[in-house]
């Protein structure tokens, strides 16, 4: 008879008793031949000792959500960005050996989407650049299974998993070039709603014009995050600003829209007025002149959320991680004043 259920039996009490770490218990279990025999066997021999049955239960979880399939829910299937993310969530299911299924938020309130996922009891749920409510994640964690938030669009609540990029850091670096570049004052274009990123990346920018050019005007102009029109403020402030002007947009839908609002007012780019943009998208090296723009490494990210379902999956017990993956600024003709 052995002192622990099937269900109290954790990768890390195997470890202990085979006397390997918990990553080489992680692999022997999950059926991967990339380690020695003998570290196999000791695995297996401590697994069987201490009553562990992985057909029966995983980390306390059922059998039935142990099939390797792994759910990512998204708000649209018809952008830059969700193309990136879709692209980088298939390589690394691939890799890794699960099957991926997408799932869409309706726009609509009586959507049950979480009823959806729990029918395909799935082994974990990425949510990509959504904003579930609180009944919609308990439903989810009522599953027992991972849940991983893919660039939130708020501060994760309590013990959820992350994935995003350095914001803030990708709006400083935006400020710092265009206050290297000769601008003489500043715009602001950001989004609204005002998601968690898009206030970041606000503050980086303000925080390097602080910085480096403390007395020049920073003009703030509100915008929407998909559909972005050149609108009256945004004309307005582009008149009213000291030529040249750095304008720094929270996407580059909103960079593109300065585009056109520089076009109306008879501006040229880069000379009168300098853009960045963030994400850069394929659209942005396709403008003319070319966009810079702050670049969000949105496959990358979306392989490790994958990543850390499978690590979750495994660990139970392990911390739940929020990762920022470095963005980089792309610079192009669109604020090169050379």
């Amino acid at each position: 008879m052995t002192e622990h259920g099937p269900d109290s039996v954790t990768f890390a009490m195997i470890a202990e008793a085979a006397g390997v770490s918990v990553s080489s218990v992680s692999r022997v279990l999950a059926g991967r031949g990339d380690l020695k025999r003998q570290t196999r066997e000791k695995v297996l021999e401590a697994a069987r000792a201490l009553g562990y049955n992985r057909s029966s239960a995983l980390r306390g979880r059922p059998a039935t959500l142990d099939q390797r399939l792994i759910e990512l829910v998204l708000g649209s299937f018809d952008d830059a960005w969700t193309s990136a993310v879709v692209a980088g969530t298939r390589q690394a299911a691939f890799r890794l050996g699960f099957d991926l299924v997408l799932t869409l938020e309706r726009d609509d309130p009586s959507d049950d989407w979480p009823a959806r996922v729990a029918m395909r009891k799935p082994s974990g749920v990425i949510l990509g650049i959504i904003r579930p409510t609180h009944s919609q994640l308990d439903e989810l964690r009522g599953l027992r299974i991972p849940i991983v938030l893919l660039d939130p669009r708020s501060d994760p609540e309590g013990e959820l998993a992350s994935v995003g990029t350095t914001d803030w850091q990708g709006g400083y670096d935006a400020g710092e070039h265009l206050a290297q570049s000769g601008a003489l004052s500043f715009i602001v274009v950001t989004g609204v709603p005002a998601y968690r990123f898009g206030r970041a990346r606000e503050e980086g920018f303000r925080a390097a014009l602080a910085e480096l050019a403390p007395e020049a005007s920073i003009r703030r102009v509100e915008s929407q995050w998909t559909n972005a029109a050149p609108t009256t403020a945004l004309v307005r402030a582009l008149k009213e600003s000291a030529l040249p002007v750095g304008v720094f947009a929270g996407n580059d839908e909103m960079a593109l829209s300065v585009y056109a609002a520089v076009q109306r007012l008879d501006l040229a780019i880069p000379a009168d007025v300098r853009i960045v943009g963030f994400n850069d998208e394929p659209r942005a090296v396709a403008a003319t002149p070319p966009l810079t723009s702050v670049r969000q490494p949105l496959r990358e990210m979306a392989g490790r959320a994958v990543e850390l379902v499978r690590e979750l999956r495994e660990h139970q017990d392990d911390q739940f991680e929020r990762v920022e993956i470095p963005s980089r600024l792309i610079i192009r003709r669109s604020s090169n004043r050379d």
